[in-house]
């Protein structure tokens, strides 16, 4: 009896930690401008940064963008899917309290249910998500008032 709890305990521990070896947190960076936008915003003087986080066991995403020197009121922030200089669709939201402007952080995290499915960009789960992040096909946005299709704009870039 000793000898099959031993086993089961060693069992156990194997499966717990090949299940953790199997977790991967993946790093996404990106350079928020106007000059990013499709159209080019030129006359902005915002910028930003945004770092989001892929876990691809826990299947969530999680972001910061800090966003400088906004000249009027953000309306929303979003994860798009998209190429650089490709405008694409929603894919993940944001929270954001509206109207918010000069220096400020969005954060937060979204999970699988939070996805706004794309079938017209071939984008219908969150591995496809998954994908379009992993190949550079997705970016960050900040609406306001004056550029309501997008006043800064950042492709996600995967880090090392």
């Amino acid at each position: 009896m000793r000898r099959f709890l031993s086993l089961a305990i060693a069992g156990a521990f194997t499966l717990l930690f090949s299940a953790q070896a199997q977790a991967q947190v993946l790093t996404f960076t990106a350079s928020l401008s106007g000059s990013n936008e499709a159209p080019v915003v030129p006359a902005t003087g915002a910028g930003g940064t945004a770092t989001v986080t892929l876990d691809t066991v826990a299947d969530t995403v999680t972001w910061v963008v800090d966003v400088f020197n906004l000249p009027t009121g953000n309306t929303a922030a979003h994860i798009h899917v998209g190429g650089p200089g490709v405008s694409g669709p929603v894919v993940i939201n944001f929270t954001v309290e509206p109207g918010i402007s000069n220096d400020f952080r969005i954060s937060g995290t979204a999970r699988a249910s939070d996805l706004v499915p794309r079938a017209a960009q071939g984008l219908n789960s969150w591995d496809d998500l998954e994908q379009a992040m992993v190949l550079g096909q997705t970016y960050v946005n900040v609406h306001t008032q004056a550029n309501p299709g997008g006043e800064i704009r950042g492709q996600l870039v995967l880090r090392p």
